[in-house]
């Protein structure tokens, strides 16, 4: 019985992920529970039964350089007791698992869409942009990857804010003129000119306007024509607050799970 229930759950799930580019389940050994992991490149999902508890959990955790799985991170959890458990709970369990594991997919579908401007020609996005940050500040790969694992997307003006303006900080105040500052203030105009409104807001009034003035000041005198311009006007709105504007009535409210 328990054998078939575990592996239940494991096929279901291995079915779902597999869609999404992630590999064959691997066993792996843990003390007081069952394990199999989920791999891809950046992130793994894991299933779990822990004996004491009598719990079903699924998980997540970034991969290590070295192919094994960081710190587990619990996204759901289901009481099951194999003595007085069916087939029911076990389909109830499955259903909400690939549940969990679709949103992540759907946005990840979503932001691997391209925009294009009316020249032809791309218009990148926050997710490239952070993709690209990642190559001059390798600590927030883990941070980055924890972001897609735990809310099926990175949240921008979040994890800029949170993330990257300590980041560049530090950077622009400690080593301003070192080859890592000039290859972010190169990134910085290449996204500006060729990323999409989101982008360029965040590059402006999340990023640039988060940095203290002297920091502030570094990055100007190194950034192009283009992007010096929009940062004359841009960082005068520091700290002011701008009234959103009025969101349109809707006929019929529609209820959306929000995803752990």
């Amino acid at each position: 019985m328990e054998v078939r229930v575990f592996e239940r759950i494991q096929e279901g799930l291995a079915e779902e992920l597999q869609k999404q580019g992630y590999g064959e389940p691997v066993e792996l050994e843990e003390e007081g529970a069952r394990t199999v992991m989920f791999p891809s490149e950046g992130v793994a999902y894991g299933l779990r039964y822990v004996n004491a508890k009598k719990v079903f959990e699924l998980c997540s955790a970034t991969m290590r350089v070295d192919g094994t799985p960081g710190e587990w991170r619990s996204l759901a959890t289901w009481l099951f007791d194999y003595q007085t458990g069916d087939s029911s709970d076990v389909e109830s369990i499955l259903n909400d698992f690939i549940e969990v594991v679709q949103g992540p997919k759907q946005v990840a579908v979503m932001q691997q869409k391209r925009k294009r401007n009316k020249d032809d020609e791309r218009v990148v996005d926050c997710l490239f942009f952070f993709n690209r940050l990642v190559t001059l500040f390798p600590e927030l790969r883990e941070e980055f990857n924890d972001e897609k694992i735990v809310y099926g997307q990175v949240r921008a003006v979040t994890f800029t804010r949170q993330k990257v303006v300590p980041k560049a900080e530090q950077l622009f105040t400690l080593y301003p003129n070192s080859e890592v500052a000039g290859k972010f203030c190169s990134l910085l105009d290449d996204m500006y000119k060729n990323g999409d409104l989101n982008l360029r807001s965040v590059i402006t009034a999340v990023l640039l306007n988060g940095l203290s003035d002297g920091a502030f000041a570094a990055v100007r005198e190194q950034v192009d024509e283009e992007l010096q311009k929009a940062l004359k006007y841009s960082r005068k709105l520091k700290g002011k607050k701008i009234k959103p504007e009025k969101k349109k009535k809707q006929g019929k409210k529609i209820e959306t799970r929000l995803e752990a």
